[in-house]
């Protein structure tokens, strides 16, 4: 599962993105290609200049893939989960960090009927 979400998207131009994959998928490249081509999306589809993530420290698996596809650190965030303090990193790719490392190549079909959401209201 990956998600891609944009607070006041057509003035900021930033995404939010997060991703979860069965433990019995991981290993195999598949949180690395769906991140990927949501990465895609982002930038190349919707005209995003960043995006940004958060990322457990203790998850070792998660960090490697936002370190392979070219996030970098953007400070941290605390929360609580199960009655207990976690601390994450937050994490932001910009458009040109991602062009320098994309992975793969992506089609996207079936955006048209969608790119209205994205884009500012004309006057």
């Amino acid at each position: 599962m990956v998600s891609l979400r944009g607070r006041d998207f057509p003035i900021l131009r930033e995404v939010k993105t997060s991703s979860w994959l069965g433990m019995k998928f991981q290993g195999q490249g598949f949180g690395t290609e769906a991140r990927a081509a949501l990465l895609h999306l982002a930038f190349a589809e919707l005209g995003a200049v960043a995006a940004l993530s958060e990322v457990f420290q203790d998850n070792a698996a998660s960090q490697g893939v936002s370190r392979k596809l070219g996030y970098r650190q953007g400070g941290i965030s605390r929360d609580v989960l199960d009655g207990q303090p976690v601390v994450s990193d937050r994490l932001r790719l910009t458009r040109e960090d991602w062009e320098r490392n994309q992975q793969i190549t992506v089609t996207v079909t079936g955006l048209e009927p969608c790119r209205r959401f994205f884009l500012p209201k004309s006057g």
